[in-house]
């Protein structure tokens, strides 16, 4: 930057000497100064080619894949992946044998379509890509950074979207949250985003008698209460409680069984009362 600030004052001054000795600027710094480089769509699809190329090595795909989720942040852009018809080769992405490579897609997919309905209803247009995510977040053998994403990709694809959230349903995508809560070796980050996939999934839904049949029937409920009785974690326990309480409020009736778990769940956390949220603390009591 000081060469250019030298460079700058002698080309204003004509002074043609010290032009010479400190030399012509770097054409990409200049770029960047005066925004002349690629605009931003070129530059998704710059990052696409490197990430598809068979010959670029890891370390340049996962820096061309952290370019380009920084890049979808922005809606407008996120909106142009289906425009530059970047999905599939995204998409392609979640079958690489490369762990990194799966979880940056993933990433993008969650970071993208996050209060986004444009591109939730485009990643609908592409068949099998719900089915592989979900696949990724339930399978057991994928580390647990890839199905973190997944999660994280899944919550944010049916936020409230109906048809999103439908088409998860379909594919029992309710499926994939009780073996997570109840794996002991499962880390309370990847618990978290399985909860939240259940909050992400209610803000689709009307929470009523027959939505409460099918949470009993994946065994959804169960393991929402039993959260409560694990180890405590205030994030997990906090959603938890608000996730309860949107059933209390919508004048749900909960079994006997499922009362007695969530009174013993209520003991358990008890002493860390304070550290959550009163309202949604008092409206579960209520059942009780």
């Amino acid at each position: 930057m000081e060469k250019l600030l030298h460079w700058s004052i002698a080309n204003s001054q004509g002074d043609q000497q010290t032009k010479e000795r400190v030399g012509q600027p770097d054409p990409k710094l200049l770029e960047q100064l005066f925004g002349t480089g690629p605009d931003e769509p070129t530059l998704m699809k710059q990052s696409m080619t490197v990430i598809t190329n068979p010959e670029a090595d890891l370390e340049n795909k996962l820096t061309a894949f952290d370019n380009f989720e920084m890049l979808i942040e922005n809606m407008d852009n996120a909106n142009n992946i289906e425009n530059l018809k970047l999905w599939n080769p995204l998409l392609q992405q979640l079958e690489s044998p490369e762990t990194d490579l799966r979880t940056y897609a993933l990433s993008c997919v969650g970071t993208a379509s996050q209060n986004n309905v444009k591109t939730q209803d485009d990643f609908l247009k592409y068949d099998g890509g719900l089915r592989k995510v979900i696949e990724l977040a339930s399978d057991i053998n994928e580390p647990n950074e890839v199905r973190t994403k997944a999660l994280y990709a899944l919550s944010n694809l049916i936020r409230n979207h109906s048809k999103s959230s439908e088409a998860f349903c379909e594919l029992r995508g309710l499926e994939v949250i009780p073996p997570i809560v109840h794996d002991t070796k499962a880390n309370n980050k990847l618990k978290m985003r399985a909860i939240s996939l259940l909050s992400a999934f209610l803000t689709s839904s009307t929470i009523n008698e027959g939505l409460m049949d099918l949470l009993r029937k994946e065994g959804i409920v169960e393991s929402t209460i039993d959260c409560l009785n694990m180890p405590f974690d205030v994030y997990i326990a906090d959603r938890v409680l608000n996730i309860l309480a949107q059933m209390v409020t919508a004048n749900v009736q909960f079994t006997d069984g499922e009362k007695q778990k969530l009174q013993a769940g209520m003991q358990s956390i008890e002493p860390e009362q304070d550290r959550l949220n009163e309202d949604d603390l008092q409206t579960v009591k209520y059942v009780l």
